[in-house]
C-alpha cells in the first residue's frame, strides 16, 4: 500500500510539473501547495526538480521541433554561410531576439530570486497566493486582446520589453507564460505570436534554470541527490515514472494551450488563478 502511494505522489508530482509549465498557471507554486498539503519531502530533491524540468524541456523541443530546425538551420547558415536571403534573415533575428529575451532574467532573474525568497521561507503560501492573484489580473486585462493584434513579426524592442517584464515571474506563485505572453500582446503581437515566442525562450531559459539549481549546490553530488536512496530500486522506477508523466502531460498541455488562446478562452485560467489565489493566501494568513 506504501508502494502505491508513493507510486501515486510521483506520478502527481510530474503531472503537476508537466501541466504547469506550460499553462498560465505557476508551477512552482503548486508544487509547493501540495507539499504543504501532502506529508511528502520527495520535491526537495534538486535532482528530481532537475529531471522534471528535463521533462517539460523535452517535449517543448518535441512540439516545435520543426520551428527550431527551420530557426536553427536558418540562424547558422545566416552567421557561417554568408546566405542574406530574405527569410533565412527574418528567421536568424527571430532566433537573436529569443536570445535577447532570456537576458534580462538570467541577469536580474538571479538577484531578484534571492529577495523573494527572503519573504517567501517566511510564508511560502502567503506569496504564492499574491502572485496567482497577480496572475489572474494579468490574464484578465488581456482577455479581449486574443483577436485585436495580428502582428507576428518580433522586433527586438519587442524581445527585451518581454525580457524585462517576465522577470518579475521569478516571484512563486507567478506564471512566466501568462506574463510574458500578456508582455507580448501588450506590445501588439498576436496572441499565437507571443505565445510561441513564450515557449521559445523557455528551452534555454529551462536550461538556465537546471544550471542554477546544480550552482545552488555547489556542484556538490551528494547535496544534487539529496532524498533519493540509490540502494533503493523502487526509487529509480518513481523518479523514471515522474519523468515520463512530465514529458506526456507538457505535450498536451502544450497542445490544448494554443487552441485555447487562439479561440480566447482564458476566463478559466484567470479564474482559476483568482481561486487558486485566494486560497492559498488566505491558508498562508491562517498559518
Amino acid at each position: 500500500m506504501d508502494v502505491l502511494i508513493e507510486f501515486l505522489k510521483y506520478i502527481f508530482l510530474g503531472a503537476i510539473q508537466g501541466v504547469t509549465e506550460v499553462l498560465p498557471i505557476s508551477s512552482s507554486g503548486h508544487v509547493s501547495v501540495f507539499q504543504e498539503l501532502v506529508p511528502t519531502d520527495i520535491d526537495n530533491s534538486p535532482f528530481f526538480l532537475i529531471l522534471l524540468n528535463f521533462g517539460s524541456m523535452i517535449a517543448v523541443i518535441y512540439y516545435l521541433r520543426k520551428e527550431l530546425k527551420i530557426y536553427l538551420s536558418d540562424f547558422f547558415s545566416y552567421m557561417f554561410k554568408g546566405n542574406r536571403d530574405k527569410e533565412v534573415k527574418k528567421n536568424f533575428c527571430y532566433l537573436r531576439n529569443v536570445f535577447i529575451g532570456i537576458i534580462p532574467i538570467l541577469v536580474l532573474g538571479y538577484f531578484f530570486d534571492l529577495l523573494i525568497r527572503n519573504y517567501f521561507l517566511l510564508n511560502p503560501l502567503l506569496i504564492i497566493g499574491i502572485g496567482s492573484l497577480i496572475t489572474a489580473t494579468i490574464l484578465y486585462v488581456v482577455r479581449n486582446h486574443t483577436e485585436m493584434h495580428v502582428n507576428t513579426d518580433v522586433k527586438a524592442s519587442d524581445a527585451i520589453y518581454i525580457g524585462i517584464v517576465q522577470v518579475i515571474s521569478v516571484m512563486p506563485g507567478l506564471s512566466r507564460l501568462g506574463v510574458a505572453t500578456a508582455a507580448g500582446v501588450n506590445r501588439k503581437l498576436s496572441m499565437d505570436s507571443a505565445l510561441k515566442f513564450t515557449f521559445m525562450m523557455l528551452i534555454p531559459i529551462s536550461i538556465a534554470t537546471m544550471f542554477y539549481q546544480i550552482i545552488q549546490v555547489n556542484f556538490n553530488m551528494e547535496n544534487i541527490m539529496h532524498n533519493f536512496d540509490a540502494s533503493n530500486v523502487l526509487n529509480y522506477f518513481y523518479y523514471l515514472i515522474a519523468f515520463i508523466v512530465s514529458i506526456v502531460a507538457t505535450y498536451f498541455a502544450l497542445k490544448w494551450i494554443f487552441i485555447w488562446f487562439r479561440k480566447g478562452k482564458l476566463a478559466f485560467f484567470y479564474i482559476y488563478n483568482l481561486i487558486f489565489g485566494f486560497t492559498t493566501l488566505f491558508m498562508g494568513l491562517s498559518i
